[in-house]
Order: C-alpha cells, then structure tokens, then sequence
C-alpha cells in the first residue's frame, strides 16, 4: 500500500463540520455525545400546528388537537428508539459517534468521512438493522396491545388484516391511539429505510454493496451502487403507478409522495457522498487514522510555547477550529492517497494485457485506452524514482 503522510499530531477536538451546515440546535450531550436537533423539526411542527388549527373548529375534528398531540409524541418515541440504537453501538462497539442530529425521521446519518473513526461496513448495517428492527418489533407490539383491548375476536387473523386496511392509519379517534402508534413506527421505519441522503438506508446499501463486492475497485463498487439506487427509484415509479391505478378517486391520493420521492433519490445518485461512503468503509477496513490517534491525549497544539518558556493555553474554541481544519485536510490526503492506490492497482492489471497486444501486433493494436494507460504507468514510475533518487 503506497505510503501517505498524515501528520503525527493529536487533535483532540471535533472533527465534524457543524451537524447539517447549521441547520441544526445544539441540545446538550449524552455519553459524550453532542446531540442536535434539526430546524426542520421546527418548520414541520409549525406546519402542523397551522393545519390543526385551520380544520380544529369543523364538525366532528373536536378532538383533533389530542389526536395530533398523541400522533407527535409517538413519533418522538420512535426517534428516541433510533438514539438507544446508536446509543448502544456507542458505547458496546467500535462504532463511535461524536455527535448525533435527529431530524424529522430521526438519526440523521451524518456525512461518513466527517467521523473521528470511520464505521465500517458492518457498523454502518448493524446501525441501521438494529434501528429499523426496533421500530418494527415495536409497531407490532403497539399493534398487538390494540387488537387485545378488543372485546373479542382478537384471535382471528382476518379482523387484523381489517384493522389495517382501515383507513386513516388510526387518526380518527384516540381511543386508537396503539394502531396509530404501530402505523407511525413503520412509516418511520420505511422512511428511514428508503435510501435518500441522510437516512439509514442510504449507508447500509453501500455497506452492502461493499461487502459483496469486496474484491471490485473503488469506481465499480460506486457504479453499481448508483445503479442499485436507480433501480429501487424506478421500481417505486412503478409503485406510484400501480398506486395510481388503485387510489381511484380518494381525497388524498398517495401517488405523488412516492413519484415525488423517486424522482429525489435519482438526483441524489448523483450527489458526491455515495463516492464518500465507499471510500469511508475502506478507510474503516485499512484504519490508517483511527489508531494513529488517542482520544484521551492532551494535544500538544493546545499549549504554546513562548519565548520566555511559559506555556499559554489557547481558547477550546480556536482550538477546535484548527484542529478541525487540519483535519479536513488529512481527510482529503487519505481520500486521494486511497483513490491513486487504486488507480495504480488497476493500471498495473491492465498493463500485462496491453504489453501482450504489443507484442503480437504493435503499437498499430493500441487503443486510446491503451495508450492512455501506458502513459499514466510512465509517468507514474517516473514520480516514483524521482522520489527515491530524492530520498538519497
């Protein structure tokens, strides 16, 4: 593995930007864990309030701000399931967190280069299994305590399936509040699920992809991952479609949530961070930072040393400042030592191929691929000995 310089300094700061560029308020720390809480929250929760009390004075909508109140809290219950999750892998695993952003769906996943110790692949999947099977055992749990407060026949299958297939996911009424908890937990699940930026979903795909594909290069395993995600936006363009078909003339047709989210998770493929993701596992595997550094270090950029030999301590807050500058940039060195080790690698499996169609037909034989390759390899070994001719 070619050689790449990160420096032997120990910052102890944060490494992250701020969560979600500001877009986010800061609400303390838990287990040394910085938590932050979206704004979107805030414009979500001003949209609803607006629209329960547009509708709260028509007839039979009396109890609607209860209902909302109700339907709110059990969808803060769901995101406090998701933080026990990370919680939990923070504090039994190797997958540290240094701060935690809950959004609308809950744990956002924060840009996986910006982690202090990149997560591997399994990390990234048991966070998100964990989270959305949690949410799952408890929506049916929630499901389960509404069919039992039934005077009878919770025994038979067909009256859950009719429960269901009920319309308004339990919104109707309080007394249904666990139906309207176990619909909640699942949509939440589904959401976190479906693989935009920011949710689960999103790294537990190229988790995946990275561990079946082990053995392709970086730019195959984000080539098929971006195919992988073009495909799951078409099949729900096909879903919106068949939702289409069966909505017939409902009052809130469902169609155009799912052809709107479709339509996000193709521009999204295009977004840099599926290249971040892959290079963030493979950093995880080769763990060039995460042992080169102790957290519980004292960093020696904190204490200056002036001219009279007296220390001067600076302020945390310039401190974390530099320090997460620099790490920035050794993040950028170890993505693009990382990206050229590969390149050469591939070059180098190439350049027998290419050398055999010299060979047996010339130089005539080469493509412009082929020449292209030889020139990269040229140069390549031409840096390569000017470095050692240096080192001497």
């Amino acid at each position: 593995m070619p050689a790449f310089d990160v420096d032997s300094q120990s910052p102890g700061g944060s490494f992250e930007p701020q969560p979600a560029d500001n877009w986010s308020l800061p609400l303390g720390a838990i287990a040394g864990i910085r938590l932050y809480l979206s704004y979107s929250v805030f414009v979500a929760l001003a949209i609803l309030a607006g629209l329960v009390a547009t509708v709260q004075g028509r007839e039979g909508n009396g109890d609607l701000p209860l209902v909302a109140l109700t339907a709110v809290a059990i969808w803060c219950f769901g995101w406090g399931l998701q933080l026990l999750v990370q919680l939990g892998l923070h504090c039994w695993t190797s997958a540290k967190s240094e701060s935690i952003t809950i959004g609308l769906l809950g744990v956002e996943a924060a840009n996986p280069l910006y982690r202090r110790y990149p997560w591997s692949a399994v990390a990234n999947l048991m966070a998100a299994c964990f989270s959305l099977t949690a949410l799952v055992i408890f929506g049916a749990a929630c499901l389960a305590v509404h069919m039992l407060t039934r005077t009878a026949g919770y025994s038979d299958g067909t009256l859950w399936l009719q429960e269901l297939a009920a319309p308004g996911l339990g919104l109707d009424a309080v007394e249904k509040s666990y139906l309207t908890a176990a619909w909640l937990l699942w949509i939440q699940a589904a959401c976190q699920a479906y693989p935009l930026p920011k949710n689960l979903g999103r790294g537990a795909i190229a988790s995946a992809i990275a561990l079946f594909a082990a053995e392709a290069n970086d730019d195959l395993q984000l080539k098929l991952l971006r195919r992988l995600l073009q495909l799951i936006s078409l099949i729900t363009v096909v879903i919106a479609i068949a939702t289409l078909i069966g909505d017939g003339d409902v009052n809130l047709p469902r169609w155009p949530v799912l052809l709107f989210l479709a339509v996000l998770l193709w521009v999204s493929t295009r977004k840099g961070d599926l290249r971040d993701w892959i290079t963030s596992i493979h950093v995880a595997a080769a763990d060039p930072i995460a042992g080169h550094f102790d957290v519980t270090e004292l960093r020696a950029s904190d204490v200056t040393v002036g001219h009279d030999d007296t220390a001067t301590v600076r302020t945390p807050w310039l401190s974390e400042w530099i320090d997460s500058v620099r790490m920035r940039q050794k993040r950028k060195r170890v993505r693009a030592a990382m990206r050229r080790e590969h390149e050469e690698a591939n070059d180098a499996a190439r350049l027998d191929q290419v050398l055999q169609i010299i060979s047996l037909h010339g130089t005539k034989g080469l493509s412009h691929e082929d020449r292209a390759l030889l020139q990269r390899v040229s140069k390549n070994l031409r840096r390569h000995r000017e470095s050692q001719q240096g080192e001497e």
